[in-house]
């Protein structure tokens, strides 16, 4: 959804937040396949969207905060450092 504004395009805030939730859902669904079943998709989930919470709190470019926020999760999973 998007609407003009003095001739530019506005996009509906709730559209965006929808996205990165879809895109957050993907990336708990690729971590949780590739832990191999080990982590339940729920506590993937979880710790993927507090990796992206934390990440969020201090970006200032967030296009590609799913992604970092997977990583970061993967590495919380697997214990690492």
């Amino acid at each position: 959804m998007s609407d003009r504004l003095d001739g530019h395009k506005v996009r509906d805030p709730r559209d965006l937040h929808a996205r990165v939730e879809v895109q957050l859902d993907q990336a708990a669904e690729e971590l949780t396949r590739r832990l191999a079943g080990g982590v339940s998709y729920q506590v993937v989930r979880e710790t993927v969207v507090e990796a992206y919470r934390q990440l969020a709190s201090r970006a200032k470019v967030h296009g590609f905060l799913p992604i970092l926020a997977a990583r970061l999760a993967q590495q919380r999973l697997q214990g690492a450092p």
